[in-house]
This record gives C-alpha cells, sequence and structure tokens, in this order.
C-alpha cells in the first residue's frame, strides 16, 4: 500500500499546475459536502473570528477554504515529488525571498509557521538553500504517517517528535534552524491562554522557552499563493524570552494577521478554541467535538 501511495502521489504531481487547481477545486467542493463536521467547525470559527461579516460572507469563506484543502493536496504531492528547480520556479518574488533567508544562514533560527492545508509545501521553502529541522506530531494512520515523514525528510533534515522537545533545543543551540507550528490547540499542559482573534486561545509555551534558552531569533515562514505562482515571506518577530505573555501575544498576533489578509488559507477546520477557560461555553456544537 505504501508504495501505490507514493506511485499515485507521484502521478499526480506531474498533472500540470493549472489542472491540479481545477481538480482540487472539484475536490474542495466534493469535501466542503462530505465533511460536516469539520464544515461546522469552519463556520464556528468564521463567525467567531469575523463577526462583522454577514451569513453570505461567512459561508463564502468556508467554501473557499475548503477549495484550498482540496488542491493543498496536490500541493502535498508537489512538495514530496517536485525538483528543487521545479518548486523555487513558482515562487514569484525568489529573489527577495534568497536573500531573506541568506542572511539568516549563520544563527539560531526559530521559524514559525501557521496552519495551512499545504504546510508540507510552506515548510519545503527555505530548504534549497537552509537546512531546516522540524518538529512533527504522528498521524493517526500508520500508513500515511510512514509516508507523510519520507516525504518530509527530503527537505528536512531531523525530524523531532512532541516528546524530543530537548533534542530540538539542542539542534537549535548549535546554530541550525528548526520548523515549529505554535497555532494549535495542545490542550492544557505547558499551554496557556492568549488572545486570538479577540478570544482566549490556548498557545503553547515552548516557542517562549526556546527564545528564553537559546536566545535565537524567531521568523514567521509563509507561502501564499496568487495565481499559478506564490509569493515567500520570512517577518521577524521581536521576541525577548523575558515576558512569557507578552511574547506569546506576538506570535498570536502575527499568525492573527495572516489569517485576516488569508482566509481562504488559514486551517479553519483545526478546532483552536476548543478547549476554554473555567465558566465559558464551547465555540463548537457538541457533534462537532467527537
Amino acid at each position: 500500500m505504501e508504495i501505490l501511495l507514493k506511485i499515485l502521489m507521484m502521478l499526480l504531481s506531474l498533472i500540470p499546475f493549472k489542472l491540479q487547481m481545477f481538480f482540487g477545486m472539484l475536490l474542495g467542493r466534493v469535501l466542503y459536502k462530505l465533511l460536516e463536521k469539520r464544515r461546522k467547525v469552519a463556520i464556528c470559527n468564521i463567525s467567531k473570528c469575523f463577526p462583522d461579516l454577514n451569513k453570505e460572507e461567512k459561508n463564502s469563506v468556508v467554501k473557499s477554504n475548503f477549495i484550498r484543502l482540496g488542491q493543498a493536496i496536490f500541493e502535498i504531492c508537489n512538495s514530496y515529488h517536485w525538483s528543487d528547480r521545479k518548486f523555487l520556479k513558482k515562487i514569484k518574488n525568489l529573489d527577495e525571498f534568497k536573500k531573506k533567508i541568506q542572511a539568516i544562514q549563520n544563527s539560531k533560527n526559530l521559524l514559525l509557521v501557521p496552519h495551512t492545508g499545504n504546510l508540507d509545501f510552506v515548510v519545503r521553502a527555505p530548504s534549497p538553500y537552509l537546512k531546516v529541522n522540524g518538529m512533527q506530531k504522528s498521524a493517526e494512520n500508520k500508513l500515511w504517517d510512514k509516508v507523510m515523514t519520507k516525504g518530509r525528510g527530503k527537505f528536512v533534515n531531523k525530524i523531532f517528535l512532541p516528546n524530543e522537545g530537548r533534542s530540538l533545543l539542542k539542534t537549535l543551540n548549535k546554530g541550525e534552524s528548526v520548523l515549529y507550528l505554535p497555532d494549535q490547540d495542545y490542550g492544557f499542559k505547558k499551554s496557556i491562554f492568549v488572545d486570538f482573534f479577540d478570544h482566549k486561545a490556548l498557545t503553547v509555551i515552548f516557542p517562549f522557552l526556546l527564545v528564553k534558552r537559546t536566545n535565537c531569533k524567531v521568523f514567521l515562514l509563509t507561502l501564499v499563493r496568487e495565481g499559478n505562482a506564490y509569493l515567500a515571506d520570512l517577518e521577524e518577530l521581536k521576541l525577548k524570552g523575558e515576558k512569557l505573555e507578552e511574547d506569546l501575544k506576538i506570535i498570536n498576533s502575527a499568525i492573527e494577521n495572516f489569517a485576516r489578509v488569508n482566509k481562504s488559507d488559514y486551517y479553519w477546520i483545526h478546532r483552536r478554541f476548543k478547549n476554554r477557560p473555567d465558566g465559558e461555553e464551547s465555540f463548537y456544537p457538541e457533534d462537532a467535538l467527537r
């Protein structure tokens, strides 16, 4: 099965890009119909985060979000099978982005990445110019976990599991760059509530600890599709590693700004506000929490 899945992904990566995005659009519309629970989660998130939008506008954002999720399936295939040359041709501001990456090659860097459906495509962007390491959660499906890990291993130097935080810290302290996704609700352990779209969201404290213990630089790494190409960006975030909540607010604010501008790209199907402060009602319908 693993070989068949790899062959399928390779074949999908060979489809011309415009056709990939067209088929992805169709697939996204199907996913919108089929994934009822995820659709409910996305509608709740959009409603809470963008209360000024009317019902039609909210539904439009959710539908476009599912279209991007459908297209992301092809982008993940591309991230595992495209050559560096083919990948870099898709970055329309490559010269500018390359200069930003080359400027941080000899320093300790924490590259924070907002959750998007095409996450693998995003994190590949700096790899031709910068040795990067990352942390990932194991996928529930063992077959996909194996394929995903091998695919990411083509452009990520070392991959750490969540219980290998100390090893990641040591790698960062050696002067290497590390990728990390700070915007999921990982539960109450080692997280605190910080504002995100004017709502309390459990925010993991790990990035703050890394800055405090390594004095690394922190950047927000993003890659946004524009037509048949992408805009890549590396924005420095001024974390100091001194005040926990202050640093986490900077992270959440940067991701919020990204999500406001790129509503269709952000991972709204994730239950970002799953856990609530004491006494606060759930954001989500009961059947969407299971």
